[in-house]
């Protein structure tokens, strides 16, 4: 009678192989040998010409009393600038740019001694309205340095370079009516046109 034998799985065998497979042999790591330096044997190069090498020195002659003062003062002067006053242009004046009615005068002499000053009507042109310019009256105390100042028997109005050329020649009269009180432009001879109430104008073009 024949007996069975049982195949034992070959583990041992696998293990066998496995210990026989060789590993890669570790690569030796080599040290960087550290260098050392000795400042003490580094030795510095002097320039050829030593006489370039020394510092130049200089021998200033000694300063009488006289001029030490002199020199003194003009270290005050350049340190303590004086301010240069700056000279304020006067208005040019003029009796024909504009005219004045009587009652206009009336009125700038009346405010001025009210006010215990001299006051000025300043006429201005302004962009706008429903003829494309408009005149803008008000009161000031100062002229400007670009004013043309009219002074019409002590009364005395003033108008602006730019706003000049349109006024030219024109007529300003104070009303007293029952809409109210006011400066008012009644004639210019630059316009071709303009408003009933008299602020809007066109300019003439010729």
């Amino acid at each position: 009678m024949h007996s069975l034998r049982v195949a034992r799985p070959l583990l041992g065998c696998c293990r066998c192989r496995l210990s026989q497979i060789q590993k890669p042999a570790a690569r030796a790591v080599t040290a960087i040998p550290s260098r050392s330096y000795n400042t003490d044997s580094v030795a510095l190069r002097a320039p050829k010409n030593t006489a370039t090498a020394a510092a130049t020195t200089f021998s200033l002659p000694k300063l009488s009393k006289g001029e030490m003062a002199d020199l003194e003062n003009k270290i005050s002067t350049y340190s303590n600038p004086q301010k240069v006053p700056i000279k304020k242009e006067t208005p040019h004046v003029s009796e024909e740019a504009v005219h004045l009615t009587d009652s206009a005068i009336r009125r700038l002499k009346y405010l001025s001694e009210q006010r215990k000053k001299t006051q000025y009507l300043r006429l201005r042109v302004d962009s706008g309205g429903c003829y494309g310019f408009s005149y803008m009256l008000d009161m000031d105390e100062e002229p400007a340095a670009d004013d043309v100042v009219v002074d019409r028997k002590g009364a005395k109005m003033v108008i602006d370079e730019v706003s000049l050329p349109l006024v030219r020649g024109a007529t300003i009269d104070w009303q007293d009516r029952l809409i109210g009180q006011a400066f008012v432009v009644l004639a210019n001879p630059q316009a071709s046109g303009g408003c009933g109430c008299g602020s809007s104008f066109e300019i003439k073009m010729d």
